[in-house]
């Protein structure tokens, strides 16, 4: 920006009656130069800058095992699409499942986390028994609760689901005998063998498991049928 300056006029009094013209200096400009030199600009380069991914790599996942009943199934097959091998109810029992002798309709394994197949009641009923110890496998028998879901495995590995509906309890008369009539602890009702027999192995298709009721010092005092229809 250029500044300009004036000076004030300056009068000289005198006694006289002269008059002194005035004087008109001329004024002095001061000027100070305008700075015209032009600024140096300096352009700082656009540096394009590569974006570092900062992603962590996912790991490989590890492959889950593969579920219980799968390994459990693997485990159990010999071949045999006829026979029963092993029975499970998820949070309940996975056990094995043996074949009586053909000589010995009584006989009951004393295997650990095993039931034995009960021939009979597929030879007369056409339906399944499993049988069990009470101080063995027998004890899961009474865990079974209405709507669970019981999966028989054959030996080719496939399977068939049914669905527990009911438990029953009954008295042994003669607890030690084979042919002992029974009290329904529900009812009181007398049945013979023979009847109840046909009332917990029969009617539709069925699973029927069966472990002895103890009491007192008597471990064959009762019977418990839990009773588990095909879905």
């Amino acid at each position: 920006m250029v500044h300009l300056y004036t000076p004030t006029r300056q009068f000289t009094a005198t006694a006289t009656a002269t008059i002194t013209p005035e004087i008109s200096p001329t004024p002095t400009l001061t000027q100070t130069p305008e700075n015209t030199s032009t600024p140096t600009e300096t352009a700082t380069p656009v540096v394009t800058a590569t974006p570092i991914s900062t992603a962590t790599p996912l790991p490989t996942p590890t492959p889950l095992p593969p579920p219980f009943l799968d390994t459990f199934i693997e485990n159990l097959k010999n071949g045999n699409a006829w026979q029963v091998v092993g029975v499970y109810v998820e949070d309940v029992l996975s056990l094995r499942v043996v074949q009586q002798p053909s000589s010995d309709a009584a006989y009951v394994s004393t295997l650990p986390n095993t039931a034995t197949y009960f021939g009979m009641v597929q030879s007369v009923t056409g339906n399944t028994g499993l049988l069990a110890h009470n101080y063995l496998a027998g004890a899961y028998f009474f865990d079974l609760q209405p709507g669970q879901l019981v999966t028989l495995i054959y030996g080719d590995g496939t399977t068939e689901e049914y669905v527990v509906s009911s438990a029953e309890e009954y008295q042994a008369l003669s607890p030690n005998s084979p042919t002992s009539n029974f009290v329904s602890l529900s009812s009181g009702e007398t049945l013979t063998s023979t009847d109840l027999f046909y009332r917990v192995f029969g009617g539709g298709t069925r699973t029927t498991f069966q472990t002895c009721i103890a009491q007192g010092n008597e471990d064959s005092w009762g019977r418990i049928f839990v009773i588990a229809p095909l879905e």
